[in-house]
């Protein structure tokens, strides 16, 4: 009998899902900070920023707290069968590490980065989330013939 390496299915609905909220609360506040979008642009507000930013990191901020939560859960199990089977284990390794690189970007923008880096810096973590959702996506392939 083959071994199996899944995820619950609490488990993968509770990682999607705050895959989902990080994914759509970030590109929310990156459209609403960067393009001053959809109900009023930067110019008709005196360079104030919008009321919906602080919103919308709240929300960022409580998803990013599920997905740490998730991501320990499933390192014991999950990750460390996947090592010990040899399966996905390249794809595996580039969440853990994309993790940890959206960690450290999203503490730096919160805490270390100055006022000057800060738009780079935001744009560098916006794109290592985007390609951090693509590579679960990526993750999630089933085998052929299943």
């Amino acid at each position: 009998m083959k071994q199996r390496n899944r995820l619950s299915r609490a488990q993968r609905r509770m990682l999607y899902a705050s895959t989902a909220a990080l994914v759509l609360t970030g590109l929310m506040w990156l459209s609403v900070h960067q393009l001053a979008w959809p109900v009023m642009s930067r110019a008709s507000m005196e360079g104030l920023p919008s009321p919906w930013e602080p919103w919308l990191m709240k929300l960022h901020g409580a998803a990013m707290m599920v997905m740490l939560f998730m991501v320990g859960r499933i390192s014991s199990t999950h990750v460390m069968r996947g090592l010990r089977l040899h399966w996905r284990v390249r794809d595996g390794i580039g969440l853990l590490v994309g993790g940890a690189l959206l960690a450290l970007t999203g503490y730096s923008l919160y805490y270390l980065i100055p006022d000057d880096w800060r738009d780079a810096n935001g744009w560098v973590h916006a794109a290592i989330g985007t390609l951090w959702a693509a590579t679960l996506l990526w993750h999630r392939r089933r085998p052929p013939g299943r």
